[in-house]
């Protein structure tokens, strides 16, 4: 279990952005929606099982499983990238100039962009 989430947690620390204060509102938001629609879900279960007054532990397992969908979702939805915004190509062809004339052409690619 500890393993479990360590990895979880270096996985997190790796594959995420800055925070800011607009993306953290939203993070927060999609979780409190997951933990409220997985708990509901819960309640909602407890109509279809045969002893609903022993079957509370839906309600947990519910808001738990609904909680984590809305870490995953609030994750993507801050770490998307941004359609608008412009993106360097990952290749291009630049001309190579010397003394004022084309000399030539470069091939100028992107290795790491941060």
């Amino acid at each position: 279990m500890k393993k479990a989430i360590f990895t979880i947690l270096v996985a997190i620390s790796f594959f995420s952005s800055t925070v800011w204060a607009q993306d953290l509102k939203e993070f927060l938001k999609t979780s409190a929606v997951g933990l409220v629609g997985g708990a509901t879900l819960g309640v909602v279960s407890l109509a279809f099982s045969d002893k609903p007054s022993e079957s509370w532990n839906n309600v947990a397992r519910g808001a738990s499983l609904g909680l984590y969908a809305g870490i995953g979702y609030g994750l993507y939805r801050i770490n998307r990238p941004d359609v608008n915004s412009y993106q360097s190509p990952d290749f291009a062809l630049v001309p190579a100039f010397k003394q004022g004339q084309v000399d030539g052409f470069q091939i100028v690619g992107t290795l790491w962009q941060f």
